[in-house]
């Protein structure tokens, strides 16, 4: 139109119509709006309002670019604005092309038109060709349109709308990171990263920049360097030729996060095998193979899990809090979910397949429905439309449930006009919790006043929900979103905030009131997440997308409403992608605050990453040949076991050829290595002789039972294998030697301090050392009296003066003042070259192993798993015994993973109770510690510079130490991994498997560990049962049935070890019962409730004293 025509409104509103479309065609953007459903109607219902000055007031600021002069750039300008009907207007339209234009129109124009409308969705979201509102020069946390190639377009075209959405989405990730005041990408492509190999942890996330936000910074915190993004499926490479259905997934290119949050753009050479891959739902990514590795999702269960009203359906017959609502469905594709159509608790579906007698239908029914919403308290009801079409938002309206007449017409409208496959979802509207205003205080009157309504807010709430090990869903971070009531509140108009935030703001001030509204929101969303995991059990790999494809995170959309005077939730649906995002943008907000100061904020993706973890370590290790020195007892069969669902491959060398693990492992070689004719070093040559013989492809080798891992070290380093050096592993076996070994470590280098800092004084009382007046000489009393090697304090006894001291040594028959080892006429004897002699039979222990009887003391000796029924006739060489200095305060076990170069990997720091003097055995223990993060963090570095002194490293050891005021201080270093009930404990709270993970040592893999276990808020707090204690108790009230049944119903944890339910003098425990709590406090109150009833607390075994520091 040339300047100064004057138009009527009608012909303005069709000039302007017009010229829309001309600018969408000439941008290439018409396609792109024209997929959308409704798109072009609703534009054409605004633009031909015929109040041209409404039009002018409201949408003027709506559609900049192209309404008037709001962006002169663009060559729209105005002589004058009109203000009535009938005005002459003139105005000059410039329609520049660039890509520029196309992406501030997609990011400006249409989107914020439509946000205001009232058919614009409520809890579907934008689809995947829909932009968010945002500026342009804002934070992208959006999807970009789909690159679908349009009808008529080639592939060449395609290819180029590929490279540029790689680009655009490059872009977002660097407005995203700045946003989060973090650095920019550094390009690292041309130089390609070659550190890595097949089993090298490669966690890749495939999505939108914004949506996987939360998940890559907390990776890079937990294992940096291992957790990628993907921008592009053009960045993955072919697979090898294989005969399999599956195939591996390698990349080539990738975005790699990195300590502190840096980011690198990498190429790798060779490509880099992917050991998990993280798929959030983008458009844009589209796979059709299925692939080996673990998947956290797929394309499929995108698609499934986008099916709004099937998901609904789901739900409903779960009995989670849905609000009511009527489906009448068109033909509608149900799909996967059609077969809970009749079964819901809450939705009434009906269909509507013939013509003759619908209107009739959905007037009755839609009466029936309002009714029954008036009686439950709807004062309105929401109407939304839903297209046959994958990831489209349903259209939505409300009107009051008091006009049945009004919804019917627009119900029967709607199935007269639209095709077939379409489905109307009436909803009751809920009301959320109204805020308690503060009435703010009066200002003088000499100030002017102003009296404003508040308006009417409404909350809605994200929850991101993950799986846990278990398969059992934890609710990890709920944000939530605050905005006007008038119109929906989606995601992205408004900055999250944290619950606790919300909940202050609203006048819910009181912490138990709180802490109900929390209980609440996680019931219902867990119970979400175990839905959908139920249902996904119910699959075959071919509905899943792949074989080794599940859900692992979940968003849960939510509204807070009351019901019957009690704050409740309500479940609106299911959003992943935007909730994760949510849940990023919150923690970048918290994580750059103003003048460069940032705080620690909990993750929503920390139990997310240590499930992406364990599934790649999992998977890395899946066919892995190890093979196990020694089988151990009874407290071992979780070894075995565990290692048959990871798919390892074990080859167990025992010198009992009837144990029970024969049957547990891929293959058993009988070999007597106890037959002590030979030392260890012949038992090794001989091992590996049958090694070779059976064509053995070992790829490590490791010892669980405490007695074989010197045996262990020495065939590791024959065969090649990774593993802890057998000097130091002898070192750690000898306590005597240990001490010395860190008393001597004095050289002036770092770190410091020295690690003798963290020796106890000791003295050995073997030959020639002079005995025990000569530690008396060293050493003040009270002292430690304990077997040079052995495990479970078995044999360990205070000695408070020099005349109980002599004694009980007199009775191990160790000569006294020349420490000369002397015969015992009875039963055995040691000579004077410490050579321990044996003729009679020897005191039997559960899991087929066997100890010489030592009157009183029962010290142990090192001899183990020998045939019960055959007497010992070797000669065994046997450590002599040494004194120690006893050290006073807390005691506590640190459970240490060390790489390569003894560097820490992990490291689990628990409590344990005190003992019954004089004996030291174990009665009581916490985990996590209850000791504040620095005297933690102090336990751990006594604990690992030890282990690196001695040159103990890589693996998985068990460090016992007490807490002085001083101070830590070493009691003794045990070179396997804890036993006992730690590895079910540390599995529990931190979901790190000290069998994987020591395996997976053995193997040569450094495995990347979890910062944190999704249950560390959690604390377990256990006693020890024995047969000297508690012989009645397991016999009756605790039998061994009875604690089963109490484990697998939850209420306790027990774990079966070493010792007999009757008694027998200075033995290993038979067991430990533990239960769970949110602090030691009440964990402890619980187990005292529950040993009390099982008979396990008496006079003898004060449980209330032993387990009274944990509170």
């Amino acid at each position: 139109m040339l300047p100064g025509t004057a138009c009527s409104p009608p012909l303005y509103t069709s000039i302007f119509h017009h010229m829309m479309r001309a600018c969408l065609h000439q941008t290439n953007l018409i396609s792109f709006y024209e997929e959308r459903p409704g798109s072009f109607r609703v534009l054409h219902r605004v633009f031909s309002v015929p109040n041209i000055t409404l039009f002018w007031r409201v949408y003027s600021d709506i559609v900049p670019g192209v309404c008037w002069s709001h962006s002169p750039s663009l060559g729209v300008t105005t002589q004058s604005a009109p203000t009535s009907t009938g005005t002459t207007l003139a105005f000059t339209l410039k329609i520049p092309y660039s890509s520029s234009f196309r992406r501030r129109l997609a990011m400006l124009s249409l989107d914020q038109f439509i946000l205001d409308h009232p058919m614009y969705s409520k809890d579907g979201e934008l689809s995947e060709v829909w932009v968010p509102g945002v500026a342009p020069d804002g934070p992208p946390w959006g999807m970009r349109p789909s690159t679908e190639m349009p009808p008529g377009k080639n592939k060449g075209d395609n290819d180029i709308r590929k490279y540029e959405n790689v680009k655009e989405c490059y872009e977002d990730l660097q407005k995203v990171l700045i946003n989060a005041g973090l650095p920019e990408t550094q390009d690292r492509s041309k130089q390609p990263r070659t550190d890595h190999n097949m089993d090298t942890t490669t966690i890749c996330v495939l999505g939108a920049p914004s949506s996987a936000m939360s998940i890559l910074l907390e990776g890079a915190r937990q294992c940096p360097g291992k957790i990628l993004l993907c921008l592009s499926t053009s960045w993955f490479c072919p697979a090898p030729p294989s005969p399999t259905t599956t195939v591996p997934l390698f990349i080539k290119q990738a975005v790699t996060f990195d300590f502190g949050g840096r980011t690198y753009l990498d190429t790798f050479s060779p490509p880099r095998r992917v050991t998990y891959l993280s798929w959030l739902g983008a458009p844009q990514f589209l796979m059709g193979e299925q692939f080996e590795c673990p998947m956290g999702g797929s394309p499929k269960l995108s698609h499934l899990l986008a099916n709004t009203l099937g998901v609904r359906l789901l739900l409903d017959t779960k009995q989670l809090p849905l609000t009511p609502a009527l489906l009448l469905s068109n033909s509608y594709q149900l799909g996967f979910w059609g077969k809970y159509a009749m079964k819901a608790k809450t939705t009434r579906v009906i269909e509507l397949c013939q013509k003759e007698g619908r209107e009739e239908t959905i007037r009755q029914e839609i009466s029936a429905f309002l009714t029954s919403l008036k009686m439950k308290g709807h004062q309105k009801v929401v109407l939304k439309t839903f297209w046959p079409y994958p990831g489209r938002s349903p259209a939505i309206s409300f009107y009051s449930s008091q006009d049945a007449p009004q919804v019917s017409d627009v119900v029967v409208g709607l199935f007269s006009e639209l095709p077939q496959g379409q489905a109307v979802l009436l909803e009751g509207f809920v009301t959320t919790v109204p805020p308690r205003r503060i009435t703010p205080s009066s200002p003088p009157a000499c100030i002017p006043r102003c009296s404003v309504r508040p308006p009417e807010l409404t909350i809605r709430l994200c929850a991101v929900v993950c799986r846990s090990r278990g398969d059992q869903p934890i609710l990890s971070k709920v944000v939530c979103m605050v905005g006007r009531a008038e119109k929906p509140l989606c995601h992205r108009l408004a900055l999250p905030q944290s619950l606790d935030t919300t909940l202050d703001s609203w006048g819910v001030l009181d912490e138990t009131q709180k802490r109900n509204v929390w209980v609440q929101i996680k019931e219902a969303s867990e119970k979400v997440m175990k839905a959908v995991m139920e249902e996904e059990k119910n699959m075959n790999p071919k509905e899943r997308g792949g074989n080794k494809v599940q859900t692992d995170v979940l968003g849960v959309d939510m509204l807070l409403t009351c019901v019957d005077y009690m704050v409740s939730p309500v479940i609106l649906g299911v959003s992943t992608d935007l909730c994760l995002e949510s849940c990023g943008i919150h923690e970048c907000v918290l994580g750059s605050l103003a003048a460069g100061r940032s705080t620690t904020v909990d993750s929503a993706s920390s139990p997310l990453i240590e499930t992406m973890l364990r599934r790649s370590m999992t998977y890395v290790m899946e066919g892995k040949e190890v093979l196990v020195i020694g089988a151990g007892g009874i407290s071992k069969k979780f070894i075995w076991q565990a290692a048959q669902s990871y798919g390892i491959k074990i080859h167990l060398v025992e010198s009992n050829p009837e144990h029970f693990a024969s049957s547990l492992v891929t293959s058993f070689i009988h070999y007597d290595y106890e037959d002590f004719s030979c030392d260890n070093e012949e038992h090794a040559q001989n091992i590996l002789s049958i090694v070779r013989e059976k064509g053995l492809h070992l790829s490590g080798c490791m010892a669980f039972w405490d007695e074989c891992t010197i045996l262990a070290a020495i065939l590791c380093g024959m065969l090649g294998l990774p593993g802890p050096p057998p000097n130091a592993v002898k070192l750690a076996k000898r306590k005597t030697q240990t001490q010395l070994c860190l008393l001597n470590t004095t050289a002036p280098n770092p770190p410091f301090p020295y690690a003798g800092a963290f020796a106890v004084p000791c003295f050995s009382l073997g030959p020639g050392t002079g005995g025990v007046e000569a530690a008396e000489s060293v050493l003040s009393y009270p002292l430690v009296l304990k077997p040079e090697s052995g495990a479970g304090a078995v044999g360990v006894r205070l000695v408070q003066d020099p005349d109980e001291c002599r004694r009980l040594v007199q009775k191990m028959g160790v000569e006294l003042e020349a420490s000369k080892l002397i015969s015992n006429d009875e039963s055995s004897g040691i000579d004077a070259g410490g050579v321990y002699h044996k003729e009679e039979g020897c005191k039997p222990r559960i899991g087929g192993s066997c100890e010489p009887i030592v009157p009183e003391v029962g010290l142990s000796n090192g001899v183990s798993n020998a045939d019960l029924t055959e007497p010992i006739n070797a000669t065994v060489q046997i450590p002599p015994p040494l004194l120690a200095e006893y050290i006073t305060g807390s005691e506590h076990d640190v459970d240490l993973v060390l790489g390569f170069n003894g560097r820490l990997l992990a490291a689990y720091v628990s409590d344990n109770g005190p003992t019954l003097l004089p004996g030291f055995t174990e009665t009581a223990a916490a985990l996590p510690s209850r000791l504040s993060l620095e005297r933690r963090c102090q336990l751990v570095q006594a604990a690992s510079r030890s282990c690196r002194a001695l040159g103990l490293y890589p693996g998985v050891f068990n460090v016992e130490l007490k807490m002085t005021d001083s101070g830590p201080r070493l009691l003794e270093i045990n070179p396997r991994m804890g036993g006992f009930y730690l590895r079910d404990w540390i599995r529990h709270i931190y979901g790190t498997d000290l069998v994987l993970v020591a395996l997976a040592l053995s193997c040569g893999l450094e495995p990347a560990l979890p910062e944190k276990g999704a249950q560390e808020s959690a604390v377990l707090v256990g006693i020890m049962c024995t047969g000297e204690s508690h012989e009645k108790a397991l016999g009756s009230t605790a039998n061994p049935q009875r604690l089963s049944e109490l484990h697998n119903a939850g209420y306790i944890r027990f774990n079966r070890l070493e010792g007999c339910p009757v008694h027998v003098p200075d033995q290993e425990p038979y067991g430990n019962v533990a239960c769970q709590g949110e602090s030691q406090k009440e964990a402890r109150e619980r187990l005292l409730g529950v040993c009390s009833a099982l008979g396990l607390d008496s006079q003898g075994y004060p449980l209330r004293y032993l387990t009274g520091e944990f509170q």
